[in-house]
């Protein structure tokens, strides 16, 4: 299935909101850098490089996902070895102590400013998946996926911080690429600004979710 194209001015938003936060964020991206590789040099089991690559999906595409890097070597290693990266991240045990405060406040993904940088995301859009869990998604029909840019924010974590039912996440994602293929350009530009700011509010709370 082909990808919808985003509106035109969904792309521009992307291009210029992300240099404005690329050189507005340089300084914080050096100073986590610098705090994993010190604490990769004092701790030897938190060694490792400075950012986390990932597989995953965009509009039906592979590509490399980049994430500062949170995990202690044997985490990092259970991920190369095939365990969902969700579930190891969310073992305390497999968190480096920087990690742990980047998880906590989602700075780990200020990195994917680099992904919106090459096109490859969207500020909003459904989260990319790993190409395992992308196809099974597939396989019971679900085809959003295929057909929109992933994002770093987007209707799923829309919904954190609130009571939940099984489904609900996938039911937004629906919601939004119905709106993306069918929606005025104004309700999504003002759709993808209320999720960023929703997103923001969630990580100012600092809870890990």
């Amino acid at each position: 299935m082909d990808p919808t194209r985003p509106p035109l001015v969904k792309l521009v938003f992307d291009k210029v909101f992300v240099a404005v936060l690329l050189l507005a964020s340089a300084p914080l991206a050096l100073a986590i850098a610098l705090a994993i590789t010190l604490e990769g040099a004092l701790r030897p089991p938190a060694r490792g490089q400075v950012l986390h690559l990932e597989p995953r999906i965009t509009a039906g595409r592979p590509f490399t996902l980049y994430k500062f890097r949170i995990l202690t070597a044997a985490g990092e290693a259970a991920v190369t070895a095939g365990a969902v990266p969700k579930s190891v991240e969310n073992d305390p045990t497999n968190l480096t102590r920087i990690g742990a405060v980047l998880k906590r406040i989602g700075l780990d993904e200020l990195a994917q400013l680099l992904n919106i940088a090459r096109g490859e995301m969207s500020f909003v859009g459904p989260r990319p998946k790993p190409p395992e869990e992308y196809q099974a998604e597939i396989e019971r029909g679900h085809l959003y996926r295929a057909q929109l840019r992933a994002g770093l924010s987007g209707p799923a974590q829309m919904l954190k911080g609130t009571v939940r039912q099984d489904g609900d996440d996938v039911r937004a994602d629906f919601a939004y690429a119905a709106l993306v293929q069918r929606g005025s350009t104004l309700e999504l530009l003002a759709y993808d600004l209320r999720a960023l700011w929703t997103t923001t509010r969630v990580l100012l709370r600092a809870t890990g979710e």
